[in-house]
């Protein structure tokens, strides 16, 4: 074989094994589920379009349910002084902001549904004992009570929320069978709730949806303020909270009272008797700054001690201030409405 021949072999050889060489790495690339060029910049950035915080259009309430509050004309004070407000936190900041008065409310800090079930939280003027909410209802003869629980609540599965939630409002269905039961919506958190990382908005969401359907089959109503208090970006107006924290200020409490009193349930008054209500007492100092750190309401015994502290400019004299002046026979309520409304 002649000197060039062997050239040309060599040539034949070495094209020949780029050539199994390039097949070699697109087979593997390939298997990979890559395509041999980069993608393109169209592909990477419509990835990017799609967040995974966005929660715009997660809640979806069923506006033709039937257990579901509807815009009303405005039912004025009488209505709002005839409501028994039951609940956590933002229950008692409507105490402590002077919005309601203390013959008000059966509500505690931190906590859930659970413990409002059991926890005797609630206490009377001239009375050693101490009683549950539904027992309280039964005593107190409201002409009706919304409910406001599950903030708490939200380390639980929906499922478990909902067990309990039912629980509670059979309770008072069967202590008290005369009032008129609304439950009021989770309420939602803004977007900057860094006090508290472990809240979830969705979750919130999923509650809320999950209480209209509890409604229907209870025979009770809903009142979804969280409408009132939301943005567009799903999560609550910032403007209605503290700074990094899931507490209403009373801008956002006032905007909760003026949803509940424009989307009023009017019935005729069932109630047998009013007489020998008693005259309610504070159990415990309270702190609407604090909230359950606990996953659950089975653990809002020790939640007092767990509880994350918010920092709030109208928490300590403002709030005790409002808390004083409110008097007992919630005509407090109507002297603020009126002023505020000018």
């Amino acid at each position: 074989m002649s000197s060039m021949q062997k050239q040309a072999v060599l040539v034949c050889v070495i094209c020949a094994l780029a050539a199994l060489l390039t097949i070699s790495i697109t087979l593997t690339l390939l298997k990979r589920g890559k395509e041999p060029e980069a993608p393109s910049s169209s592909a990477a950035a419509s990835e990017e379009e799609t967040p995974d915080d966005d929660l715009s259009d997660h809640y979806q309430i069923n506006e033709a349910s039937a257990a579901l509050l509807t815009e009303t004309a405005d039912a004025g004070d009488d209505y709002l002084n005839d409501v028994l407000f039951l609940g956590d936190s933002n229950t008692v900041r409507l105490y402590n902001n002077g919005l309601i008065s203390l013959q008000q409310f059966c509500a505690k800090e931190g906590i859930g549904t659970q413990a409002a079930l059991n926890e005797r939280i609630v206490t009377f003027k001239k009375d050693s004992n101490a009683y549950t909410i539904p027992e309280a209802v039964a005593k107190m003869k409201p002409r009706r009570v919304v409910m406001t629980f599950g903030t708490n609540d939200t380390g639980m599965e929906v499922s478990d929320f909902i067990a309990n939630y039912t629980a509670l409002v059979q309770a008072i269905q069967a202590s008290y069978p005369y009032t008129d039961i609304i439950v009021n919506t989770v309420p939602p958190v803004p977007e900057n709730h860094s006090n508290y990382p472990n809240i979830e908005q969705s979750k919130i969401d999923d509650f809320n949806m999950a209480l209209l359907d509890m409604c229907e089959q209870l025979g009770v109503r809903f009142l979804n303020s969280a409408e009132a208090l939301k943005g567009s970006d799903g999560y609550g107006i910032a403007d209605y909270y503290t700074n990094g924290d899931i507490h209403l200020k009373s801008a956002g409490l006032k905007a909760v009272l003026n949803y509940l009193r424009t989307h009023a349930l009017q019935t005729e008054d069932r109630r047998p008797d009013t007489n020998g209500i008693p005259t309610r007492t504070m159990e415990y100092v309270s702190n609407p700054s604090s909230a359950v750190a606990a996953p659950s309401s089975e653990a809002v015994s020790s939640s007092e001690s767990q509880a994350e502290s918010a920092s709030s400019s109208e928490s300590s004299s403002s709030e005790s201030t409002g808390a004083s002046s409110s008097s007992s026979t919630g005509g407090g309520l109507s002297d603020w409405w009126t002023s505020w409304l000018g």
